[in-house]
């Protein structure tokens, strides 16, 4: 494995970043300073110790600026927030060394000896630099990595929204369902020329709005509606009376946004287990959809028993997988039923 392929795989973590730029930071001084640690007594001690304060100081900064960036302020305050900290980062560094100072070098004053005068002063603005450093390495550092999750997480929505249109373009191909729709249409044209034609033009639709997706990752709830109506109206025309659908979705969550083809497994699997296992293989399908605090409520019904190998499937394995890439740990999936009825309940965040 090369460096390359290494640095790649390897995830680094806030120790990591710490252990390397303070290791960094102390070569440099060696380097840099190295008439001091070779003429001055107990050097080497001294840059231990100094060491050791920043780098605990810096671990108790850590915690504080987790809690300030997540409050996801404008840029001015944190500019503001550490230059101000650096400052009394700065100040009490200081104020830790000169403490240490008169038991490792002769000739300097005891700490409460010690002026507090403009010099001082000079010396904790000048000094600040390290802590301003670090904490701009904080802030940066942690929106790089949120950013590359971001475009991970992207990536990710993206090759789960290409193998969801594949698996829909499979299933609009798949020669089982065109041959049965278009079997009913040739039946319906000797004796009903309206209803094939109706049903012609209804599986043509159909199989436009499925397509024009292709390249969107979400689409408003009210597009996923009317992909399933064509779907659901086609299937009503082949089951003539022994389908029955119903749409409850409220004009106030129409525009929320969804995972494009979320639902279509769920009604394919309503429409095929409804009709198999409901009471003289008459099914009737209910989407309904509401808001509930910042959460979307999709919920997709129908009349029948539930089949264990069902919730096994591929249908609602992938929309598992594609809710948790899309919103992590805020979504869920829930199943209920008996023996009489079949309720899968999807629950996402609502965003327009």
């Amino acid at each position: 494995m090369t460096i390359r392929a290494f640095l790649k795989q390897f995830k680094f973590n806030f120790w990591h970043y710490q252990l390397l730029g303070w290791s960094i930071y102390i070569i440099n001084e060696f380097v840099t300073g190295i008439d001091f640690f070779t003429k001055a007594k107990n050097a080497f001690p001294y840059i231990l110790i100094a060491f050791a304060i920043f780098f605990g100081i810096t671990i108790g900064l850590r915690y504080l600026y987790r809690y300030f960036y997540n409050l996801r302020k404008s840029p001015i305050f944190y500019i503001l927030l550490i230059s101000f900290i650096s400052l009394l980062s700065s100040f009490i560094m200081r104020e830790m060394l000169m403490m240490i100072e008169p038991f490792l070098f002769d000739c300097i004053p005891s700490w409460i000896d010690r002026p507090r005068d403009t010099k001082y002063f000079g010396a904790i603005f000048l000094s600040a630099w390290l802590p301003f450093v670090w904490s701009a390495l904080y802030f940066v550092i942690r929106y790089w990595q949120e950013l590359q999750c971001e475009i991970q997480k992207s990536k990710m929505l993206q090759l789960q929204t290409v193998k969801a249109q594949l698996k829909m373009l499979r299933y609009q191909l798949n020669p089982h369902f065109l041959f049965n729709s278009l079997n009913s249409i040739q039946g319906l044209m000797y004796s009903d020329v309206k209803k094939a034609d109706l049903m012609l033009t209804e599986l043509s639709e159909f199989l436009r709005y499925s397509l024009k997706h292709n390249n969107d990752i979400f689409i408003p709830l009210k597009e996923e509606i009317e992909i399933i109506e064509k779907y659901l109206f086609v299937e009503k025309i082949r089951f003539s009376d022994k389908l029955h659908y119903i749409i409850e979705v409220p004009k106030e969550v129409e525009n929320g946004k969804i995972l494009s083809f979320l639902t279509q497994p769920l009604i394919e699997n309503s429409v095929k287990y409804g009709m198999k296992t409901s009471p003289n293989n008459e099914a009737t399908i209910t989407i309904a959809a509401r808001k509930e605090g910042t959460m979307l409520i999709i919920v997709v019904h129908n009349t029948g028993h539930w089949i264990e190998k069902e919730e096994k499937g591929t249908g609602i394995q992938n929309i598992k997988e594609r809710l948790q890439n899309a919103y992590g740990d805020n979504c869920s999936v829930n199943i209920f039923h008996d023996k009489n009825q079949v309720s899968i309940e999807l629950k996402i965040p609502y965003h327009e």
